[in-house]
């Protein structure tokens, strides 16, 4: 399984959409920062699974801003970051994932690619859209993370 995870668009959907093309994947996620443009690459990909949570910059919506599912026997977390102060800290968001039992923590809100694995909990943040994008793949239930540059 090959998940394709995009944050912090800000209307960059070409560089979006030319991802989903070259690498079709079986998921798209997008963790916020311009919800409407998740929006458009559910329109132009509809035989490819989307889901996305809200950002600080998604203001009037009311998706929530973190959601918790299981894809491939793994629990993935997805969110924006900004309530768990990424950009100074991530303690916050690694006790919220922890707790929650994740396997993959994601998040965005920094514009900054990372990725880590901390004991059996890969955090990625894909970076801002307008650059890279992160790419997970799931195979025989272990995972692997890496950034693409968009």
């Amino acid at each position: 399984m090959q998940i394709l995870v995009f944050s912090d668009s800000h209307n960059t959907i070409a560089s979006m959409e030319k991802a989903v093309r070259e690498i079709s994947p079986d998921l798209i996620l997008h963790l916020g920062d311009y919800e409407t443009d998740a929006k458009v690459l559910a329109k132009a990909f509809p035989h490819i699974p989307l889901r996305f949570v809200r950002g600080n910059c998604d203001l009037i919506s009311k998706t929530p801003e973190t959601e918790d599912f299981i894809i491939a026997e793994k629990r993935i977390v997805m969110t924006h970051g900004h309530r768990y102060k990424v950009k100074s800290d991530l303690t916050a968001l690694c006790n919220m994932g922890h707790f929650a039992e994740a396997d993959l923590l994601l998040f965005g809100h920094t514009h900054i690619p990372y990725y880590e694995q901390i004991s059996k909990m890969h955090v990625l943040n894909p970076g801002s859209a307008a650059q890279c994008a992160g790419l997970i793949e799931i195979t025989d239930g272990e995972i692997r993370c890496k950034h693409i540059p968009l």
